[in-house]
């Protein structure tokens, strides 16, 4: 029997997680080409049902890799946030993923924040 030599379709998953007065979607998997949508769609969706929070924050702890489409979708996200009076930060990027933010100077135009703690809902901070 022959190995299979076809790679798993990329996968992401945006969630929208409650806390506070600001919105932390958290984002896990591949954020490539093919699933830039999904982010996009999935920022829409969180800025047009809340009325303009003061930040829309982005978790990528678990976000594995990103490429150039996916650098793309960050900074469209960006522009939407701003579009609507939102500042986007970004919080807590895996190893590679800070590692393209700051390779690209991406994370000289965006928010990047290393603090997890930064992200809880206020009535979970110390």
């Amino acid at each position: 029997m022959a190995a299979s030599t076809e790679l798993d379709p990329p996968v992401l998953d945006v969630r929208l997680r409650p806390g506070g007065d600001d919105l932390v979607l958290d984002v896990a998997g591949d954020l490539v080409q093919g699933t830039g949508p999904l982010l996009h769609a999935a920022v829409s969706g969180a800025l047009d049902a809340h009325p303009s929070p003061r930040e829309l924050v982005m978790d990528l702890s678990e976000l594995r890799f990103c490429d150039s489409g996916g650098l793309n979708a960050l900074v469209r996200a960006h522009h939407h946030a701003r579009a609507v009076g939102t500042e986007l930060r970004l919080l807590n990027p895996t190893t590679p993923v800070a590692f393209l933010l700051h390779l690209t100077g991406v994370a000289q135009v965006l928010r990047v924040s290393p603090n997890p703690a930064a992200a809880r809902a206020p009535e979970d901070a110390p």
